[in-house]
């Protein structure tokens, strides 16, 4: 199993802020656009505006998953 956590819009698009997954992603992007694909579909979200991390160190690169991971996903910050 493979936590999920989700963050600012992420998680109110998702309408959650948490999920334990049990699908068959074996890698970070196909478990981001498996998670991902309604959103995209319906034009509410771009996957390019997702950012991740795996066990709290953001990534940005596909990599594999194992059970125990925990993968959150956060939008793109911006400041000024």
């Amino acid at each position: 199993m493979i936590e999920i956590l989700f963050f600012g819009k992420l998680a109110d698009a998702m309408q959650a802020r948490r999920l334990s997954y049990a699908g068959d992603a074996k890698t970070l992007y196909g478990l981001r656009d498996e998670v991902f694909a309604a959103a995209v579909a319906g034009g509410h979200l771009n996957s390019g505006d997702v950012r991740m991390s795996v066990n709290q160190a953001q990534v940005f690169d596909d990599r594999p998953l194992i059970a125990g991971d925990e993968v959150a996903f956060f939008p793109v910050f911006s400041g000024g």
